[in-house]
C-alpha cells in the first residue's frame, strides 16, 4: 500500500496514473484540503468502472455524515449488473478525523476496519474525507488493505498548468506572466488562505466571460479580480511595453475612476518605470537576479515580473519614458496641462515611439 503526501508527486497525478494503468486497489481513501481534486478523482474512478447506461444501478453514493456500517456493507455486497465493478462512494466520512464524537458513536469503526480487509472483488469502495487521523485504527486498516491519497494544495507549476488548461477549455489563452500574476493575486499559496480550486475555477470563468478577445490580459485581471493601484501601475507599464495603447488607456481610466489622487497615480507610474530602468541597466551590466534583488530591495515576485517587462524595452527608451513622466508631473503642477489630459498624453507616449 502507498500513501501519497506533499513530499511526493501530487496525489491527483498519482491516481490518474493508477486509473490509467488499472492498478487501483479497494478501498480507496481520498482526503485532504483540496476538495475539488478529491471530488474529481472520485468521479474519475466511477467513470473508469461504471458503464454510463448502468450508472443508476451500479453506482451508490452514501452520505458519510449519516450512513452506518450496515448500509455500506449492503451496498458493497450487491453485485454489478452491467459494469466492470460496482462503485460505492461514501462522501465526507467524518469519523476518520477522530474529533466527531457523534460520528464515532453512530459508525462502528471496529466492525468497518475488519470489513475493509475482505472486500468483494466485484466492488471498489471509495471513501472521502476532509481530514483523516493517520493514527486511527480505521485509517490504518484502510491504508493496509487499499490505498490512501492525500490531496494537498497544488504547487506553483501544477497550479499554473491547472489555470492554463481551464483558460484553454474556455477558448482563451494567456501568457505565462499573466497566468503567474493571476495565481499570485488569488492568494492560493498563502498558508492561511481559504481560497481553493473551486473559487479559482469560478474566477477563471469570470475572466473568460469578461475578456472580449481570445487572450486574457493584465487589464482583464485588474477589472475582474480584487486588486490595488500598485498592480495596475505594473499592468499599465506591461501594456506599454507591448505597445498596447488601448489596454494601457483602459487601465488608466480604471485608476482615475478609483478616485485616487492624480499626483499619487503619477508617482506610482514614475516609480514603476524607474524600477524597470534600474532593472534594465542591471541586466545590461550582467547582474545576477539575486544581486538585483539585494540592491533594489524589492520582493522576488515583483523583481521577476519587472525583469520580464524590462526585457521588452531598451535602457534608452526607459530613460526617455521616465523623463517624460517627470515632465508630465511638472506640467500638471504648473497648470500647463489639465491633469487627466497630461496623464493620457504620457500613457500615449509610453505605449509608442517618443
Amino acid at each position: 500500500m502507498r500513501q501519497y503526501d506533499r513530499g511526493e508527486t501530487h496525489a491527483y497525478m498519482k491516481i490518474k496514473d493508477d486509473i490509467a494503468s488499472g492498478k487501483l486497489a479497494s478501498p480507496l481513501l481520498l482526503f485532504g484540503k483540496e476538495r475539488f481534486l478529491v471530488n474529481r478523482a472520485a468521479e474519475d474512478v466511477v467513470s473508469k468502472y461504471v458503464e454510463a447506461s448502468f450508472r443508476v444501478i451500479d453506482f451508490t453514493r452514501l452520505d458519510g455524515a449519516s450512513t452506518d456500517v450496515d448500509a455500506v456493507v449492503r451496498s458493497c455486497e450487491t453485485l454489478p449488473l452491467g459494469s466492470a465493478k460496482r462503485i460505492v462512494l461514501v462522501e465526507g466520512l467524518s469519523v476518520l478525523a477522530g474529533d466527531d464524537a457523534r460520528a464515532s458513536a453512530r459508525f462502528d469503526e471496529e466492525a468497518f476496519a475488519k470489513y475493509v480487509a475482505d472486500l468483494p472483488d466485484t466492488c471498489v469502495l471509495v471513501l472521502t474525507a476532509e481530514r483523516a487521523d493517520k493514527r486511527k485504527k480505521l485509517y490504518k486498516a484502510i491504508a493496509k488493505n487499499g490505498e490512501a491519497y492525500e490531496f494537498a494544495s497544488l504547487d506553483p507549476p501544477l497550479l499554473r498548468a491547472f489555470v492554463e488548461k481551464r483558460f484553454k477549455k474556455a477558448g482563451k489563452r494567456a501568457s505565462a506572466s499573466v497566468i503567474r500574476q493571476f495565481t499570485e493575486m488569488t492568494g492560493y499559496a498563502s498558508r492561511d488562505s481559504e481560497y481553493d480550486l473551486y473559487r479559482l475555477e469560478n474566477d477563471v470563468k469570470k475572466l473568460a466571460a469578461h475578456c472580449d478577445g481570445d487572450e486574457i490580459r493584465l487589464s482583464d485581471l485588474s477589472a475582474v479580480m480584487e486588486t490595488n493601484l500598485d498592480l495596475n501601475a505594473f499592468a499599465l507599464a506591461d501594456a506599454a511595453s507591448r505597445g498596447r495603447r488601448g489596454e494601457a488607456f483602459d487601465l488608466l481610466a480604471g485608476m482615475l475612476a478609483s478616485g485616487e489622487n492624480v499626483y499619487r497615480l503619477l508617482a506610482l507610474l514614475i516609480s514603476q518605470f524607474e524600477l524597470l530602468l534600474s532593472v534594465r541597466e542591471m541586466m545590461d551590466a550582467g547582474y545576477a537576479r539575486s544581486r538585483m534583488q539585494s540592491e533594489l530591495g524589492v520582493h522576488e515576485y515583483r523583481l521577476r515580473m519587472a525583469v520580464e517587462t524590462a526585457a521588452r524595452f531598451d535602457a534608452r527608451r526607459l530613460r526617455e519614458i521616465v523623463l517624460r513622466a517627470c515632465e508630465t508631473d511638472m506640467h500638471i503642477k504648473t497648470g500647463l496641462l489639465r491633469d487627466t489630459l497630461a496623464l493620457e498624453l504620457f500613457v500615449n507616449a509610453a505605449s509608442g515611439p517618443l
